[in-house]
Formats: structure tokens, sequence, C-alpha cells
């Protein structure tokens, strides 16, 4: 009945992770889901931290469902993603489609001395690599915006490396470079030239049960140089920080 109902939530849940509140979970670390056959995962309830857009100085708060589910380790939803896996290797590489959202604002949220305008969450779907080997992970992908909203594309890289791990607890360092064309920098920064972002960050785990979870993460990004700079940007600050606490049940 558990997998049922998480099932329902997960698919009710799509749809709210394209809204702009949660629109950034992609910078969060994620959790992984072991392989398995049949569906399994997380679920789960979160607050998260952050700015009420990008390259803006006041944050907010709000509570977002944590969701890291799989089917036949095959099909997934992570977090802010849908994707499936069309090549798996044995060595730990796979190839696959990937759907996500880009996050959007409002315009009354900007806070420079200059007419702002409403900007919708592209829809960026796309092709994505991970190579999983141990403790270290890495995950590469380009994606396109096929919603027609910024008509714009970006790619990324990101690493991560799990350093503390037991039966109780683990704590993973990550690390993100995206790199937005010039598009997509125009229609959510204001400066139409491309721009390569970097972000660090941290996620931690701790097992309160045997299916009961902590999950805890905060992450660093430093805009590039191209967002920040101009007299038309959006932008006022240039680097920002999320921050992320909830708790998952795993079936």
């Amino acid at each position: 009945m558990i997998k049922y109902l998480a099932l329902a939530i997960g698919l009710a849940s799509t749809s709210a992770f394209a809204a702009s509140t949660v629109g950034n979970m992609s910078e969060i670390p994620t959790t992984t889901s072991d392989s398995k056959k049949g569906f399994h995962g997380q679920v789960g309830l979160g607050v998260a931290s952050m700015p009420e857009y990008i390259g803006g100085e006041d944050n907010e708060s709000v509570g977002v469902p944590l969701i890291n589910v799989s089917y036949n380790d095959r099909f997934y939803f992570k977090f802010n993603k849908l994707g499936a896996w069309v090549f798996k290797s044995d060595n730990g590489f796979r190839v696959g489609g990937l759907i996500t959202a880009h996050r959007g604002f409002d315009a009354k949220d900007v806070d420079v001395n200059r007419p702002a305008y409403d900007r919708e969450d592209s829809t960026m779907a796309g092709v994505n690599m991970q190579f999983t080997r141990g403790k270290f992970s890495s995950e590469a992908g380009i994606l396109k915006d096929v919603s027609d909203e910024s008509e714009g594309a970006k790619m990324y890289i990101q690493a991560g490396y799990t350093f503390l791990a037991n039966a109780k607890y683990s704590m993973t360092a990550m690390a993100k470079i995206e790199s937005l064309d010039d598009e997509m920098a125009g229609y959510y920064y204001r400066n139409y030239e491309s721009t390569v972002n970097a972000t660090l960050g941290l996620v931690g785990t701790y097992k309160i049960t045997d299916r009961w979870t902590l999950l805890g993460a905060v992450t660093a990004t430093s805009l590039g140089d191209e967002a920040t700079e101009g007299t038309n940007t959006w932008v006022t600050e240039d680097s920002y920080s999320q921050a992320l606490i909830g708790a998952t049940y795993s079936f």
C-alpha cells in the first residue's frame, strides 16, 4: 500500500517540482537510490531556503516534497528530474534522457531600479551521462528549452564524493559547473552573454530507523561575470546559497 501511495504522491508532485519555488532543487546534491527491481526509493517532506530569484538579495523558505524513486533501476524521478536510462554498462557508466525545469521568477521580486518582467520556468529536455564507482559519482548533461520560454540551452557537469559513511550516517561533497547560452542568460539575467556558474555543496544523511532518514544539504553558487555585469542585468548579488532539511521514508 505504501508503494502505491508513494507512486501517487510522486506523480502528483511532478508539476509542483516544475514550479518556480522549487525549480532550483537541481542544485541540491541528491541521495542515491539502490539498484533494485520494481518500484522503490524514498519519499518525504522538507524545508528549503533559497533566493526569491537567482541573483536577488532576499531569500525565502518553502516546503518541498522530497521524492527520489526508481522503477527497475531504469526510470526515475529524483527531486525535480524525470528521466530514463537507455544504456547501462557493468562498470557504472550510463546514458539516458532527462526532463527538468529551470526556475523562473515574478517581476515583483526583482529588486533593481529598472523595468523587470515575469520570467516563466523553462522546461528543459536533453541527454545525460552518469558514472559511479564506489564513493565517487559524476554526471554531465546537455539540455534545451522545449517550452519556448527562454528558447535557450545549458550544459552541466557535476561530481560528488562520499567521504564519510557508516550504517547510521553519511556525508557527501559535490561540485558543479553549469554553462548557460546567451539566450538563457538573456532571458533570466537580462544580460545577453553566455555565462558559467559554479556550485559547491555538502549533503548529509542520518538514519533514524531502517525506513526513516534525515536529510540535510547546503550549497553555495558563484554566478559568472557575464551575469552580474552590465547596465541592464537584473542580478544584484554575484553569489547565493541554498539550504535544505527534511525527512524521507524508504521502501
